[in-house]
């Protein structure tokens, strides 16, 4: 037969208030709540959610929206924010949101009605007026990863722009300076964001920025093949090429493979986001590999600060992380070799 808070009470000796306060989603002390898991385990307590929900008007569900499913980056971080919450007794409802998706309603939508008590964003575009609705009805946001203008919600972000001024000052104190960036769209914010720093980075030291030697195009493992193969076709092709996330890296990876180039003799790249990426290269490629399990942390913190018996209406916070950048073998140390 399954325990019951009196078991849980006998058990630990705690008051009924306190395993209460806690099974409502409220803090107690550290001490406190592991006594109340072990106690719930060995008395096999299993607390009635549906039950539960109805008499807090609380679902203790956490929503969780995504541009799509198949992105590591996201994945790693939602797991990471699972893995955290999990054991608060918040569960985690996943949903993604394609601009290509043929629905009644959209993503933000869909969770609302299943009764999320907040939700964790990664935003689309196409998502942005209705996250804006969410929050005036009420709704508790915390953004990660990117920035929507306007919106009333937590954010987590990294410092893009210091990322790419890291990444353009590496690739400058090794004499290059015909540094071309492959990016996606202007209206996915983290793009905008390290393109922005590595605009200024180039300011900074007085280079310029050759629009030719920037391309653009879908967050694809295409746009970053074509890309590199445009721009070491070009006449005066650019000694580096720094690219601004994962799939873009890859891509151009496999373009250094097809056309049969040498890193870094005929060219220097510099990659983002993928620590084993680099691992696996030969020679390692140069990466900027972002905090992820410090980003779940952070969005997790914020998660259960709206989330908690205790929360409470307060002004957004924001949460700016920096990442490493982790040099390898593929940047060429042209200041100490004859001009090229």
């Amino acid at each position: 037969m399954p325990g019951t808070y009196k078991d849980i009470q006998r058990q630990t000796g705690l008051s009924l208030a306190t395993i209460s306060k806690f099974y409502n989603g409220g803090t107690v002390l550290e001490a406190n709540r592991q006594a109340i898991v072990a106690a719930a385990a060995a008395v096999d307590y299993r607390p009635n959610e549906t039950a539960r929900s109805l008499r807090t008007r609380r679902s203790r569900t956490l929503g969780v929206l995504l541009p799509e499913l198949n992105n590591d980056f996201h994945l790693t971080i939602v797991t990471g924010i699972e893995s955290s919450l999990r054991r608060d007794g918040i569960s985690v409802l996943i949903c993604s949101s394609r601009a290509t998706d043929t629905v009644d309603r959209g993503a933000v939508d869909f969770l609302e009605r299943r009764g999320v008590d907040a939700l964790v964003a990664i935003p689309p575009a196409h998502e942005e007026a209705a996250l804006q609705e969410a929050v005036s009805r009420g709704l508790r946001v915390v953004c990660v990863d990117r920035v929507v203008e306007g919106l009333a919600s937590d954010t987590v972000t990294l410092d893009n722009r210091g990322a790419s001024r890291e990444v353009v000052d590496h690739l400058v104190a090794r004499g290059h300076r015909r540094i071309a960036v492959i990016t996606g769209p202007e209206d996915v914010w983290t793009m905008s964001e390290r393109l922005a720093g590595a605009s200024q980075a180039f300011a900074d030291h007085d280079l310029p920025l050759d629009p030719a030697q920037v391309v653009s195009g879908p967050l694809t493992t295409s746009t970053g093949r074509l890309g590199l193969t445009r721009l070491v076709q070009m006449p005066e092709p650019p000694t580096a090429v720094y690219c601004t996330n994962y799939e873009l890296t890859l891509g151009a990876l496999m373009a250094v493979s097809e056309l049969g180039l040498q890193v870094p003799q005929d060219i220097s790249l510099v990659g983002f986001d993928s620590e084993p990426l680099a691992a696996v290269t030969r020679p390692r490629t140069t990466m900027y590999v972002q905090p992820v399990a410090e980003m779940a942390d952070a969005a997790a913190t914020l998660v259960r600060d709206h989330m908690g018996q205790d929360a409470h209406a307060r002004p957004p916070r924001a949460v700016t992380l920096r990442g490493r950048l982790l040099p390898g073998g593929s940047v060429a140390d042209l200041a100490s070799a004859p001009p090229r």
